[in-house]
């Protein structure tokens, strides 16, 4: 099986119906793809690190495809990083969704940049989460409609969100301007480490741990575990911040 990789918003994605018929097609005759994840990785971030949104990799079995798939020169130009020597699968012809064998999720940083794509956990899949740029994968629940004044402007009352960190996974260092509060669902157990303190999210002693703002933290999940969190006021990116390491 010859698997080629396609980059495309997920929402252009959801609304393809039984073939995806990207622009390309009517400008260049064909549809753009890669061969590989490396390739993949620099060509989102030289056409579309400032683009919004979610974008999906589809891995696409060329044998299933009804178009034919030609492996030629970078068109008009490999993207910084690749060599001229690549060659990138064009598809003459629509993806047929039923030739989709996989989906891979972009993960970004706050700035936009794509540092990788990644199969959905299927517990990720039956929630719908999304990559974090913290690490994870996340999905807002609830925003409240009351609005509160806040320093730079104004803020949701309270949001809430479904978080899940995967066996093994670690998130980044982080902080978040308002006060948050983790509430635990399982199965796994999840360390909270807060500054220099850790707290124990199991289900058993403790299933609810409140980080206060400004306060620095990560997750580490032992088995997979699926979290709630509930910020007040209500979370925006603007008072979100990482450390790079």
């Amino acid at each position: 099986m010859t698997t080629v990789l396609h980059l495309t918003p997920l929402e252009e994605y959801d609304a393809a119906g039984e073939r995806l018929h990207p622009a390309s097609l009517d400008t260049e005759g064909f549809v753009h793809c890669t061969g590989d994840g490396d390739t993949l990785l620099a060509v989102a971030n030289h056409l579309y690190r400032e683009a919004d949104g979610q974008f999906v990799a589809l891995e696409v079995d060329t044998a299933r495809n009804t178009a034919s798939t030609v492996f030629e020169e970078a068109a008009p130009a490999p993207p910084p990083g690749v060599d001229a020597s690549v060659r990138f699968p064009h598809i003459y012809g629509p993806i047929d969704l039923s030739a989709v064998v996989g989906l891979r999720y972009a993960r970004r940083t706050l700035d936009g940049r794509f540092v990788d794509f990644e199969s959905r956990p299927s517990r990720a899949e039956e929630l719908d989460l999304l990559p974090h740029p913290e690490g994870g994968w996340y999905r807002r629940t609830w925003t409240s409609p009351t609005r509160l004044a806040v320093d730079g402007g104004s803020r949701a009352a309270a949001t809430a969100i479904h978080y899940l960190l995967t066996d093994g996974r670690t998130s980044r260092w982080h902080r978040v301007g308002s006060d948050e509060l983790w509430l635990w669902h399982g199965p796994g157990t999840l360390d909270l480490e807060l500054d220099s303190s850790v707290s124990r999210l199991d289900g058993v002693r403790t299933a609810q741990v409140l980080v206060p703002g400004g306060t620095w933290q990560r997750a580490r999940a032992h088995g997979d575990v699926l979290v709630s969190c509930v910020v007040c006021p209500g979370f925006d990116f603007a008072d979100f911040e990482m450390l790079d390491t």
